[in-house]
């Protein structure tokens, strides 16, 4: 006589002592959930659990039912890897749908010396996947003997919409930890992920590419014994979309963001028109950067927006803090470098691409025991700073290289103290390039015992003519402006415009030098009774200056 199975919610399993019969036991699919221990899953480090896993992937899918992983280890591997035949690449793939737990000590370890385009959990061309509880993936990287191997990624997420993962802690792959993206025109969408956790990768630690949307609350990004064939670093965060060709807009968001290694590479494009359609979107962004004389962060082709900013050189060896080429547009509310060796932030024009913008509120810049520390350079882009505080830097605070007519850079607040060696500021320009550079108050300190050699020095005569200065507040008595090969007056605009009467500081008669329009005035450092004032009365060149 058949006996019927045990209904639901008749007994509990806490009552009914281990070993009995239980309709779970009997059933796999009881209580709203699947078991992969039920599908034959060991989780034991050592039999490989792939097909026991996707087929309780494959059943909880269709019946629309959470997929448990309890504390274990379950070894997975690629199709290829198990039949040389089978050219499936993924071990664990999911279906639209699919919602997996994966409960405290539960990780997915991929088979020794896996072949190259392995992925460990796959999440492609599908929709409403969640992924709860905490996921862990080892990627075995120690195990590869391939040194080509480089797309061998952890969690590989592309061309999906509406993945929520609340955890994800992956290591130890040979080419990505994290993947996310697809093409541009099959993008991931709406990619939320709550903590991501990544450490040494063969390649890089976090891939953005192709995906709009994404939202990660916290990530903690530790590359610093990443990088293969060597796994001696590597880059930890990396936005790569593959000839972006701007047909859409991508947006990507980051609460908090700490990485920690080589830094950090981010790049979408050249030109303007592909900068503005990319946005990258940051709450606070902590970098230690180490090992490395590459850029702690390099930048192009995209707009960034970070509220809180800041790049620590270890070891003083990045080259440079922030470097940023070809069109980009960045706006960050307070950054702080410390002990870079080299510019803090270096911003250049390219003639394939285009400049780049920096809007900073607050820019805080500290040498911290760097003999190559120095602040902001500008070749050919715009720049904005509300306030630098700049300490201890060996070489100069500012420095603007004009290779291009429009740009233009202002500085409201700038203090210094023990900074530079020969200046403070260093302006030059290329050509006919004229630089348009405002700064509005200027304080430098300098207790030193060999102090900088000069507060304001000028390269060329265009750059000179280019530059206003508002206030210099100078109590060390440094010398205040200075032309490198002194073949050229000395004339500095203090205030005004270009069809305005303006008020400059000139060193010798202004008559024949200063153009400027009629009501203007010109002081003379080195005048004497009645050729001190200067007063512009006629003309519309550099004539018509009459001494007072």
């Amino acid at each position: 006589m058949a006996t019927s199975p045990i209904p639901d919610g008749s007994v509990t399993t806490s009552i009914i002592a281990d070993g009995a019969v239980t309709s779970i036991k009997l059933d796999p699919e009881t209580n709203g959930y699947v078991n992969v221990r039920s599908f034959g899953a060991k989780g034991n480090g050592i039999q490989d659990d792939t097909v026991a896993i996707q087929n309780a992937i494959n059943a909880g899918a269709s019946s629309r039912k959470v997929v448990i992983f309890p504390s274990g280890v379950y070894k997975v591997s690629s199709g290829r890897m198990r039949n040389p035949l089978i050219l499936d690449w993924w071990c664990v793939r999911t279906l639209t749908g699919t919602n997996l737990h994966f409960e405290p000590g539960s990780k997915l370890v991929l088979a020794s010396n896996p072949p190259s385009d392995t992925r460990v959990l796959v999440i492609f061309n599908v929709s409403n996947i969640t992924i709860s509880g905490s996921l862990e993936i080892d990627g075995s990287a120690a195990t590869v003997k391939s040194t080509v191997n480089d797309q061998l990624h952890g969690l590989f997420i592309s061309s999906a919409q509406n993945v929520r993962i609340e955890s994800v802690y992956s290591h130890d792959c040979y080419g990505d930890n994290i993947f996310v993206g697809g093409t541009e025109e099959n993008p991931s969408i709406n990619v939320q992920i709550g903590y991501a956790r990544c450490e040494t990768a063969g390649r890089k630690n976090f891939v953005i590419h192709f995906v709009d949307q994404l939202h990660v609350n916290r990530a903690v990004l530790n590359n610093s014994r990443g990088g293969a064939p060597g796994f001696n670093g590597a880059n930890s965060l990396d936005l790569e979309p593959d000839d972006f060709m701007g047909t859409r807009s991508f947006y990507q968001r980051f609460d908090s963001l700490t990485t920690i290694g080589f830094g950090n590479d981010l790049s979408a494009g050249l030109t303007d028109a592909n900068a503005r359609l990319w946005i990258l979107d940051i709450g606070s962004l902590d970098m230690r950067v180490g090992g490395t004389l590459q850029p702690a962060l390099l930048s192009y082709g995209l707009t960034i927006k970070i509220s809180h900013l800041t790049i620590r050189s270890t070891d003083h060896k990045a080259t440079y803090g922030l470097q940023t080429i070809y069109s980009q547009f960045i706006d960050i509310a307070s950054a702080r470098f410390d002990g870079i060796g080299g510019p803090a932030i270096y911003a250049a024009f390219n003639a394939s691409g285009g400049k780049p913008r920096l809007h900073i509120g607050s820019l805080g810049i500290y040498g911290s025991g760097s003999t190559l520390a120095s602040g902001v350079r500008i070749d050919g882009g715009d720049l904005y700073v509300g306030t630098i505080d700049a300490q201890d830097l060996i070489g100069s605070t500012l420095q603007l290289f004009t290779t291009e007519s429009d740009t233009m850079a202002t500085v409201d607040n700038m203090i210094v103290r023990n900074s530079g060696t020969n200046q403070v500021i260093l302006v030059s320009s290329y050509g006919v390039a004229k630089p348009s550079l405002h700064l509005n108050n200027v304080a430098v300190f300098d207790t030193r015992a060999i102090k900088v050699k000069r507060i304001l020095e000028f390269e060329t005569l265009i750059a000179m003519q280019g530059t206003s200065l508002g206030t210099l507040y100078n109590p060390y008595s440094i010398a205040e402006w200075f032309s490198t090969y002194g073949n050229f007056k000395r004339a500095l605009r203090l205030t005004g415009g270009t069809l305005l009467p303006a008020v400059f500081m000139v060193e010798g008669s202004p008559e024949g030098v200063v153009t400027a329009q009629v009501g203007s005035l010109a002081m003379r450092t080195d005048g004497a009774a009645q050729t001190t004032l200067y007063v512009k009365e006629s003309g519309t060149g550099a004539t018509g200056w009459k001494a007072k």
